[in-house]
C-alpha cells in the first residue's frame, strides 16, 4: 500500500528532481555567488593601487565583511529560487509532479537552509583560500585566519571571567544562526507568495512588522532591565549583568523559534493551497 503522505522511495526520486531543477534554474548563482569574494578582490587591489601605487589585498576583516554582504544577498535571493511557482505554466507543471505536499516542503527545507547556504559557503571558502595562497598580501586564507579570530575572542571571554562576567559564546551564536534560517525561510515565503515587487514586498512587510514590535520590546528592556543596571541593585555586580544576559538570550531564543516554526508553517500551508 502506497503511503499518500510521505514515502522515503518518492521523497528520494522529487528531492532528485528539486534538485536538478534547482541547477536549471536558479542554483548556478548560488555557486557564482561565492565569487563575490573574487569581484571585492579585485575591486581592492585596484583602490589600492589607484591611491597608495601599492598592491595590496583585502584582509581578514574586510574578507569577513564580504562574506556578510555575500550572505544577505543570499538572503534576499530566496525570492527566486521557488518564485516560479507563482508563474501560471511552472506552478502548474511543479502541482503535477507526483510527490505529495509534505515531501515537497522537507525537500524545500532542506535545499533552501542546507544546500544552497552549503553551496554558498564552498564556494566563496575555496575562492578565497585559492585568494590567500597566491596572494600573500591577504594575510592567508580565510579558512586560517578564523582560528586566530576565535582564539582573540576566547582570550577576551576569559578575562571578562576573571571579572566576574560569565559571558557563553555558543548562546549568542545560535539566536543568530536561528535568525539566518528564519531570513532564509521568510523570503522564501515571500517568494511563494508575491508574483511581483517579492524582495521589496517582504523588505516591506519586515519593516511594518518591526515598527510595531520594537515599541514593545524597547518598553520592555526600559521597565525590568535599566532599573536593574542604572539602580542600586546593580552596584557593580557582575552577577546582574549576567542574568539579564541569560534572560536576553532566552528570551532571544524563544522568538526566534516561535518565528521560525510560524513561518514553516505558512510555507507548508502555502504550498499546500497553491493553486492556478
Amino acid at each position: 500500500m502506497v503511503n499518500d503522505t510521505f514515502s522515503a522511495k518518492r521523497f528520494g526520486q522529487y528531492f532528485k528532481y528539486d534538485l536538478r531543477q534547482l541547477w536549471h534554474n536558479n542554483g548556478k548563482a548560488a555557486l557564482a555567488l561565492g565569487f563575490i569574494s573574487v569581484i571585492c578582490y579585485i575591486i581592492w587591489v585596484a583602490f589600492s593601487l589607484i591611491i597608495n601605487g601599492t598592491w595590496q589585498a583585502p584582509g581578514l576583516v574586510a574578507r569577513l565583511v564580504f562574506f556578510g554582504i555575500g550572505s544577505m544577498i543570499l538572503v534576499y535571493y530566496q525570492t527566486r529560487t521557488y518564485g516560479y511557482l507563482t508563474e501560471k505554466k511552472a506552478g502548474q507543471s511543479w502541482l503535477m509532479v507526483p510527490a505529495s505536499t509534505l515531501e515537497k516542503f522537507v525537500s524545500m527545507m532542506i535545499i533552501t537552509i542546507v544546500v544552497i547556504p552549503l553551496a554558498y559557503l564552498v564556494s566563496y571558502l575555496a575562492l578565497d583560500s585559492l585568494i590567500g595562497l597566491l596572494d600573500k598580501t591577504s594575510g592567508g586564507p580565510l579558512l586560517g585566519g578564523i582560528g586566530s579570530v576565535m582564539d582573540s575572542v576566547n582570550s577576551a571571554l576569559s578575562a571578562a571571567n576573571e571579572e566576574g562576567f560569565q559571558f557563553n559564546l555558543t548562546a549568542f551564536m545560535i539566536p543568530s544562526v536561528i535568525q539566518f534560517i528564519f531570513n532564509l525561510l521568510y523570503f522564501l515565503l515571500c517568494g511563494i507568495c508575491f508574483k511581483k515587487w517579492k524582495i521589496l514586498g517582504g523588505i516591506g512587510i519586515m519593516l511594518g512588522a518591526e515598527a510595531v514590535i520594537a515599541p514593545v520590546f524597547s518598553s520592555l528592556i526600559f521597565k525590568y532591565w535599566t532599573p536593574l543596571i542604572s539602580g542600586e541593585e546593580y552596584q557593580g555586580d557582575p552577577a546582574v549583568i549576567n542574568d539579564i544576559l541569560h534572560q536576553v538570550a532566552i528570551y532571544a531564543n524563544v522568538v526566534n523559534i516561535v518565528l521560525l516554526l510560524a513561518v514553516s508553517v505558512a510555507i507548508y500551508y502555502r504550498i499546500k493551497t497553491l493553486k492556478h
